[in-house]
Formats: structure tokens, sequence, C-alpha cells
């Protein structure tokens, strides 16, 4: 029997070495938010109302302000849905927590970020299950072995932790938890040798109940109760098969440490249905042991678990004593001695003393189909009755921690509550509360009083912790830093956008905290950049925006027979000032002050005033005037003097058609030629001075190709 209890350790795989690193940073760029806890494949133990409360942490990289979540069956079948639920508000810090209340299944985990009522990112966590936890202990036949036959779990929802302690026999907490799915050669943390009977039992399991399985085993080969018992209360304790060997004492609180640290650990995290304990073979061969010893050690070991976390875990003694053809009655009666007393929260678990005997090896050892026939035998006594009556122990809540950012805005405070007894982070770090001043992943471990394990959130950080001082843009022109100096019409608005990084918002000077500020408002406007953690950015350069009043409405004058004119109510104070005319619907393409028409219709004007403002030119303008009709006449032959008479001898004289090259000339009634000029384009209306002339009556005569038109003029004084 002993040479299998030292067979060769079996090689860690990549992946389990991969988890005992710990904490590594590994920077999400590009990624909203993402979960943190818990990992693919956790289980968390379902109470008997067939329910559990997953607790979920997670960081997130970009505003937010409100968390969702929800679980959907990763089958048809495995699972009840949930709708989203909210699962926090006014997040803060770049940490999101809370919880949702599950029925048994096997799921998808997703959560949801919003900012400002707007999807901002979305992560998601495959295979998270409410199910049945179980921490197996005992001896060999609880330990299993490698290269025994053993099948693994063909049920994707059957599942073990993945830490190894069997050469470091570590007293400390493992890391923060792994699972993988219980394959045959797994080793099932942080001492299980491969699948041995518990995959066949995971199996049985997940397909009568629909839930997901969850093993963490501690067994030890090669153990007595009273190695239990001696380790338990802090002796050294000796391998009754080793004395007289460099190996005849166990590790220091070994073989019981492995199980209080899970009782501790994972049972706190994930919580738990029960302890399998397969044990009693060496007991009767070779110690012999009596009824009343081995009573009193296992109710003692029972006590002792309870007592180390003050939880009440339930039990589940397998009734074994089987070694090399024995059986021993004092060993199988102490054992049913504890399952019946009153309200001991233990319960009978397989007889396996008349399984596959003689045995796989010889001796004591299951394999081959003794090993699917052990792993029915213990489902057969996990029945619907014991899972009615055990006490399960739920998943314990996780701390909350808030993330603040320090007064000096280049450092973060982590603080936890003050309800534990021992802090410690993984920085090394030992105060409920640090200072980060570097990016990171931060943890912490936290204990209670009776040495229960919480663990924090994960607080990742990322980039610098004082964000960048952004700059300023005018929309259009965006990532170009905006003029210190602007100006916008008073009926229109500017529109300034925030230059931050994805992980902050921007807080202008007016109090707006959107990426955009549309203003109508003179002033001077500047802001700042706050990230997820609550820290500010230094100030802005400032942009001085500057409201011009938008121009009066203009009014309309007929000024001539053919031509209209925009008076304006009062100076604008602009540069300069431009005319847009409209004739009926249609813009025409004069922007002068006077406009000449010659088609019968209603006009209306607006007017355009320039603003110089450093090296930005801006252009107001007003609403269009009421129209104006005209009315358009060839009565006079397309030549128009006024005034008429003229009281001072200056006129105007205006032409219907635009003429090149037109000859003015002035004659007296006698024909005499008086004046003359020529104009080259006469498509406006022309001044003549007569006032050399005497009082009379007088002959303007306008030709040009094709037009000769002559029309009498009165200089009256």
């Amino acid at each position: 029997m002993n040479k299998h209890y030292f067979l060769q350790r079996v090689l860690v795989t990549g992946s389990l070495m991969l988890a005992l690193v710990g904490l590594q940073w590994i920077p999400t760029f590009g990624q909203s938010i993402k979960i943190t806890y818990p990992e693919s494949r956790a289980v968390f133990q379902r109470e008997n109302d067939n329910t559990s409360t997953i607790f979920l942490s997670g960081n997130y990289y970009q505003p937010v302000d409100s968390v969702q979540a929800r679980v959907q069956a990763e089958a048809a079948g495995q699972g009840v849905n949930t709708d989203w639920v909210t699962i926090q508000r006014n997040v803060q810090g770049g940490l999101f927590q809370g919880a949702i209340r599950v029925r048994g299944g096997w799921y998808r985990l997703e959560a949801q970020a919003f900012y400002k009522g707007v999807l901002v990112g979305s992560d998601v966590v495959r295979k998270v299950g409410v199910g049945e936890v179980f921490i197996i202990t005992g001896q060999s036949n609880a330990q299993g072995f490698q290269n025994f036959g053993a099948t693994g779990a063909s049920d994707d929802r059957v599942n073990c932790v993945t830490y190894d302690n069997t050469t470091a026999n570590s007293l400390n907490d493992p890391p923060a938890p792994t699972f993988q799915q219980l394959s045959a050669t797994s080793l099932i943390g942080p001492r299980g040798q491969s699948a041995w009977c518990w995959g066949v039992l995971g199996d049985l399991i997940a397909r009568q109940y629909q839930v997901p399985v969850l093993f963490i085993n501690t067994a030890w080969q090669a153990t007595v109760i009273k190695n239990w018992r001696e380790s338990a209360d802090g002796q050294i304790t000796k391998n009754i098969f080793a004395l007289g060997t460099p190996n005849e004492n166990f590790p220091p609180g070994m073989p019981y440490a492995n199980l209080v640290i899970a009782l501790r650990y994972y049972c706190s995290l994930q919580g738990l249905r029960a302890v399998l304990w397969q044990q009693g073979e060496n007991d009767n061969v070779p110690l012999n042991s009596t009824r009343q010893a081995y009573g009193r050690d296992m109710q003692y070991l029972v006590n002792k678990t309870r007592s180390d976390t003050e939880r009440y875990p339930a039990w589940v003694l397998a009734r074994s004593s089987y070694n090399t053809g024995k059986v021993s009655q004092d060993i199988i009666q102490a054992q049913n001695d504890v399952i019946n007393t009153f309200n001991n929260n233990v319960f009978a678990g397989p007889f396996t003393d008349n399984i596959q005997v003689p045995r796989y090896e010889g001796e004591v050892h299951f394999g081959g189909d003794g090993l699917r026939q052990l792993g029915q035998a213990w489902f057969e006594s996990l029945n619907s009755a014991f899972f009615a009556s055990s006490r399960p122990l739920p998943p314990l809540p996780p701390p909350a921690a808030t993330v603040t950012c320090a007064s000096g805005n280049n450092a973060l405070t982590v603080t936890l509550p003050n309800l534990y007894q021992s802090y410690s982070w993984n920085t090394g770090q030992t105060g409920r509360t640090i200072n980060v001043t570097q990016p990171g992943l931060y943890r912490a471990t936290l204990k209670d009083r009776n040495g229960n394990t919480y663990l924090s959130p994960v607080i990742d950080v990322q980039g610098t912790i004082q964000p960048t001082t952004p700059t300023i843009s005018v929309s259009g022109q965006e990532g170009r830093p905006a003029s210190s100096q602007l100006q916008v019409c008073s009926d229109s608005s500017l529109t300034l956008v925030a230059n931050t990084a994805t992980n902050s918002m921007a807080v202008w000077s007016n109090g707006a905290t959107t990426p955009n500020i549309r203003l109508t408002q003179a002033g001077n406007y500047s802001l700042q950049a706050v990230n997820v953690y609550g820290c500010r950015s230094g100030q802005s350069s400032s942009v001085s925006l500057t409201v011009r009043q938008k121009p009066a409405v203009p009014t309309i004058e007929q000024v001539g027979a053919y031509t209209l004119q925009a008076v304006l109510p009062a100076p604008t104070g602009g540069q300069s000032d431009l005319f847009d005319w409209r004739r009926a619907n249609q813009l025409l393409p004069q922007n002068t002050a006077t406009v000449k028409v010659v088609v019968s219709a209603d006009y209306a004007v607006r007017a355009r005033t320039n603003y110089v403002l450093g090296t930005s030119n801006l252009t107001c303008t007003s609403d269009f005037s009421a129209p104006k009709p005209f009315v358009f006449d060839l009565s006079n032959g397309g030549l128009t003097v006024y005034p008429n008479p003229s009281s001072d001898g200056k006129v105007t004289i205006e032409t219907a058609e635009n003429l090149r090259n037109a000859d003015v000339q002035v004659f007296s009634l006698m024909g005499r030629r008086i004046f003359g000029t020529v104009v080259p384009i006469l498509d406006e209306r022309k001044s003549v001075d007569l006032s050399s002339l005497s009082q009379g009556v007088y002959i303007i005569r306008v030709r040009s190709a094709g037009f000769d038109v002559s029309q009498r003029v009165i200089i009256n004084r």
C-alpha cells in the first residue's frame, strides 16, 4: 500500500502556472468596461430555494454613471434568464460593484454601462454558475491518484479549483481563484490528484439538478484521523507510514491547514454545500482504532471547522473502513454516531466497504470501474432529501471599496470598510487605506476575526492619474486649438469642443459637463478634464466670446424710376454693410445698398454686417424687410430725369437699360448744345449738374447703341 503514498507529483500545466503568478496588469485599451469578478467557471453555492447572489465588480475606463447586469443561460434548460437590473447608480472612482439574485444554472454574466442615458460599453464573462460547491477531504480515496482509470466529467458544468499546494504546503491564502473544467487528469486544488470519482459525481449532479458543480479537494493520502485532530490543534503530526524517515512529520499545520484555508477562503467567496469526508481505512488497518476514539476525533474535527470559521458547514461522511480485505464495524459505527448526533448538520455518505472488493490494486484504493461505482454511490447519498435538509453556506458579501482622488490630483486614495481584522494588499501594504500613484492592478485580501477571507474588488488604474490639461476647439475644427478671441452673431451660437482623454470628462467653467457646449452668451470660457477617478487636470487656456448684435431690419425706398434703396434705421458698428436683395423668392446678385430693378414684383432686402476681431471675420445678417411692391413703367421711353422741375439745376438721369458708352447731351429749346459727356457704363443713376444754366426748359438726350431717347427738364429757381 505504501508504494502509492509517494507517487511522483504530476507536472503542473502551463495554464495553472500562470494562475499562480497572481495579479498581472494587462491594459484594456479601447475597452469601456470590464468585469474583473467573478472569473469564468466560478460557481456560487445555491441556497435551498435554488437561488444565490452573484456578487460582481469591475472597472470602467471612460465616464459612466450607472451599470446594469443580467445573466443569460449558456444553453437552453441550463438556467433562468434575468432582465437587466441596475446594480449601481452614481458610480465613482473607476470601479463598479453590485449583486444580482440568480436561480440555479450555468450562465453568461453580462454588464453594460451608461453615461447620461447612453450605452457606452459592455462586457461578458462566460460560464458563471449558481449550483453546488463541495470541499473534498480525507485520505487517499478522497484525494485520488493519476493513472488509476479516472474519467473526467463529460458535462462542461463540472469544475474544479486550479490551485496546487501539493509541494509548497503553504499556510497562506491561495491566489485569487481560477477554475477549470474537471478533466480526467485535472489537479483538483489544492491537493486532489485526477478527477478520481468526482467527475462521475459531478456529471450526475449536473444532469439531475441542472446546476453546475465546483470541487475543492483538501484530502491527503496516508492520513489517519489523529493527523487531522493534532494538526487542527496546531501540533506537528506524524505520518505513520513514514516513521523513521526524513518525511515522518507532516508539514507544519498539515493536513488540517488545507481544509481550514479552503473553508475560510473558497467557502467565503463561493459558498459551500458540504464537506465530503472519505476516510477511515487507515484507522482500521493498521491502527485498529476504537469506536470511541474515532468518533471523538471525528466530532472534534467537525466542531473545529465551525469554531475556526464561526460558520456551520455541513459534513457528509462516507462510511469507509475497508483495507487489505478487512473491515471495521467500530469505524463504521463511529462515523454513524457523528452522523446521527442531533442537529449536527452531518449527513450519511455512501457505504463504501462493499464497493469493488477486492480493490483495484489489491489493498485499499479504488480504480477503473470502481471509481465509477464510488461516484454513483456518492450521488445516491447526496439525494434530494440531503439537498432539502442540509444547510448550505452562501457566499459572503465582498467588501466595498471607494476610490477618490487625493488633494493634489496626482494620487488615488483607496479605502476599504473598517469591519475586518487585517488588510493585505498585493503591493505589500497592510492598511485599510492606501495611496496609489502608479498604473497597475490593486487588490486587498481581508480577514475577519475568525480568519475568513474576503477579496476586495480589483482597482485597475490605467495611464497617468492626473489628466492631461485639455484644449478647446471649435466644432468642425476638432483637434485644432481655438483662438483666444471668438465672436458669434446674437441670433446664432458657437459650439466649443473639449479635447480630453477618453477616460475623462469635461468640466467647463460655466458648470457644463458635456463634451461640447453650445454658447450664446458673451464671456470667458475654459475647462478642466476630470477622469474616472475624480482627479482634475490643470485649467485649459481661456476662450473669450464676443456676441455681435444682428443688424436691424432695413426698409426699402424707391429712389428712382428703376432704383430701390435699402435704408438702415441705425448704424451697425461693423466694418462694412452689404445687402441681400430678393425678388419674390429669388435672390438677386446685387449686394449694394441700391439696386436697379426692371421687373414688376415684390422686393425685400436684408443687411449683412462684417465684424473683425483679431484674425476672425464674422458676418451677421438681419431678417428680410417687408416686401416692397415695384411696378415697371416704360411710358417714358426708358429714360427718366428727376427731379423735374429742379430747383437747383442738379438732376439725376436713369435708364431702364444698361448702356455702354452712353452719350449724354443737354440742348436748349433752340437746339444749341450746352453740355455733353460720355458715360462708359450707364447702369445706375447718374447725376448731371446744370446749376450753371439759367432758369428755363432744356432737352436732355441719351444715346447709345440701339438707344436714343430725349426728355425735357425744367430748371425753376
